[in-house]
This record gives C-alpha cells, sequence and structure tokens, in this order.
C-alpha cells in the first residue's frame, strides 16, 4: 500500500512540475509581448506629441500670416468694397424663392406661398 502510495505521489509531483514549468514560460511569453506592447505605447505617445508640436508651430497666427502675405497676394479690405442692401440686385425669380439651380425651394406645407399680398 505504501508502495502505491509512493509511486502516485512521485508521479503526481512529476505531473505537477510539468504543469509548473509550462505555466512558468506562457507567463514569460505574456510578460514579453505586455512588454513589447507597452514600448509601441511609448513610441506612439512620443510621435503624438511630436505631431501636437508641429501642429502648434503650423498653425500659428502669426506664421499663418506671414505664409498669406507672401503666397496669396491679398489686400486689406477697403470700405469703397463694402456693398449696401440697396446696391444688392434682385433675385431673377421675382416674388417666388428658388434654389440655386432655379428649382422651387420650399415643399409640403411650406410650398404653399400665398401669392396674394407678397410684394
Amino acid at each position: 500500500m505504501i508502495r502505491i502510495l509512493n509511486i502516485v505521489s512521485f508521479l503526481l509531483v512529476i505531473g505537477l512540475s510539468v504543469l509548473i514549468y509550462d505555466v512558468k514560460y506562457r507567463i514569460q511569453e505574456q510578460e514579453a509581448e505586455i512588454t513589447r506592447i507597452e514600448r509601441e505605447i511609448r513610441a506612439e505617445e512620443d510621435a503624438i506629441r511630436v505631431l501636437r508640436a508641429e501642429y502648434s508651430y503650423l498653425t500659428q497666427a502669426e506664421r499663418l500670416q506671414q505664409l498669406a502675405e507672401r503666397h496669396l497676394g491679398l489686400a486689406p479690405l477697403h470700405a469703397s468694397q463694402i456693398a449696401t442692401f440697396d446696391e444688392l440686385p434682385l433675385p431673377p425669380h421675382g416674388d417666388e424663392l428658388y434654389g440655386p439651380s432655379g428649382q422651387q425651394v420650399l415643399n409640403g406645407y411650406a410650398g404653399s406661398i400665398p401669392s396674394a399680398g407678397v410684394q
């Protein structure tokens, strides 16, 4: 009886040793994967910081103003360029409301514009 108990205990110890060995190497593989992912995260965070700094530089008002003056050739707006509402031309379709392609914009209940009394 003691002999069988010793053999079973020995086999149990060997089985548990193999199981622990397998778990140990799985854990090491997972830790290596975690380390790799953390390294990638740090690299991406560094790239994001660089891109934010670059965006901040590229959108500076003074820099954009210099680029606009250099490449667009725009001039400041003069008061004579501003029109009043009386100077604007009337729409070509008279009293009805039309869209850019000449089609009537209003549909449904809103499309029933009373023609009497509209000037």
